[in-house]
């Protein structure tokens, strides 16, 4: 073959591979393209369930539970801009003032803490974090609710019409905001990434928590790049130290601070969360609980009352729990027979009592089972 040959058909191989790669990039184009149609019609797709609340006249407010914590509070606040984002009229709210982890967070985050919602009565409200009336603003049985999204169980909050209901058993109800962004192809700003972060890491113990998910830790990653933190680590245990920081408050604020109400077959009742990080400590903080719960007890009206002081450091989870009443403590052991101690003040669970995941829930079977009695 001659030489002039040889760049003949040199030349021709060439022109077929860059023929070859073109028909390729053309259908990875194309593929591209069909995939982002996929997505985008998947996005509008979920937006229609929110259809329902162009037709609200008055503002929907976003709120959370009683005694607000951070991830109520902060999936309220992004949740509100959410639907704002997506042409909706939406306010967030608390019920209360909020509580110094809140408060750092909101701090950090330089977002002012949303007003509060008095009165709940004619309104147009949206749950998070909750769907108990129990924990509930004022009046909200008289309230028109248009959504729940929850990551706790089924609680009492009832509709006769339509309503967005989104729950998920996974670690914070801050993962479902941010799933929701997602969703609905909304971006999230710097400022709001950072506030679902907080929370992520609030209620999932820096992804330690015995309810987090897969889902729970990619939300972490993706919100952490996001708002530009690069040390998590570091923002979650200044958080940890406004949570466990009870400086100037009183016994009753400190029980206060992280407690709901519950009711099953018409017997309300109360828990109370306290944290700590030392055992000496914990049993310190349990026996001034104990001196103030007949009288919480009888300021909230509810039938059966607890505190549990939780000590959760190095990996251990001991929670004690603490009565508020001869009845409450019948229930109690009759309830949870599993304990492994009890000191006088509290019984003891040395591998804990989370009140989401097996308090509550045993509660609620143990009642279930003795209605009427």
């Amino acid at each position: 073959m001659s030489k002039k040959e040889k760049i003949l058909l040199a030349a021709l191989a060439a022109a077929v591979c860059l023929a070859a790669a073109g028909g390729f990039l053309i259908g990875k184009s194309a593929g591209h393209t069909e995939a982002a149609k996929e997505q985008e019609l998947l996005q509008t797709l979920n937006r229609g369930a929110l259809e329902r609340l162009s037709a609200e006249e008055e503002t929907v407010y976003v709120i959370g539970h009683r005694s607000p914590d951070a991830d109520t509070v902060c999936s309220a606040i992004a949740y509100a801009r959410l639907l704002n984002a997506l042409g909706y009229r939406a306010e967030a709210a608390v019920t209360s003032s909020v509580d110094r982890e809140t408060a750092y967070i909101l701090k950090e985050a330089g977002v002012q803490t949303p007003p509060v919602l008095d009165d709940a009565s004619g309104k147009s409200i949206f749950l998070v974090d909750h769907s108990e009336y129990a924990q509930a603003a004022q009046g909200m049985s008289d309230a028109h609710i248009v959504g729940i999204i929850d990551h706790h169980g089924i609680g009492t909050v009832t509709t006769g019409h339509q309503v967005v209901y989104e729950a998920r058993p996974i670690g914070a109800t801050a993962t479902i905001v941010w799933l929701d962004y997602l969703n609905y192809g909304a971006e999230i700003d710097r400022t709001t990434a950072f506030l679902l972060l907080g929370a992520v890491l609030s209620d999932t113990d820096n992804l330690r928590g015995s309810t987090t998910t897969e889902t729970d830790r990619q939300a972490l990653s993706a919100l952490a790049k996001r708002a530009d933190v690069t040390d998590v680590d570091a923002l979650y245990k200044a958080i940890r130290a406004e949570k466990l920081s009870y400086e100037g408050m009183s016994d009753e604020e400190i029980f206060f601070s992280d407690y709901k109400e519950y009711e099953v077959n018409g017997v309300k009742f109360g828990i109370g969360l306290v944290s700590t990080v030392d055992e000496e400590i914990a049993a310190a903080l349990a026996e001034r609980m104990k001196k103030i719960l007949p009288a919480c007890l009888e300021k909230q009206g509810v039938d059966l009352i607890y505190v549990s002081v939780g000590m959760r450091e190095n990996g251990e989870k001991i929670d004690r729990v603490v009565p508020g009443s001869e009845r409450s403590e019948e229930v109690l052991a009759a309830a949870f027979p599993q304990y492994d101690e009890y000191d006088g003040t509290s019984y003891i669970f040395r591998t804990g009592l989370g009140r989401k995941t097996l308090f509550v829930p045993g509660m609620t079977d143990y009642l279930t089972a003795h209605a009427g009695e």
